[in-house]
């Protein structure tokens, strides 16, 4: 009887990985996990800066609204 390897087909068992291959999955897990918390930083300086800027606006203009009509 055939021994079974747990590989079907005709194609040869897969090597293990290679430590260079761990440290390049480390590397771009690790850059990954970079770019979602300076994304987190920017949306949330972006927000505040919103916020900020409606707060102004609402301060600068006079409490009794003026209509200027041109014709």
């Amino acid at each position: 009887m055939a021994k079974l390897t747990g590989h079907p087909g005709f194609a040869p068992p897969k090597p293990k990985q290679t430590l260079t291959q761990r440290h390049a999955a480390a590397m771009e897990l690790i850059a990954t996990l970079a770019l979602t918390i300076s994304l987190v930083i920017a949306a949330t300086a972006v927000s505040i800066g919103n916020k900020s800027l409606a707060r102004a606006n609402l301060a600068a203009r006079p409490a009794t609204p003026t209509a200027v009509i041109q014709q």
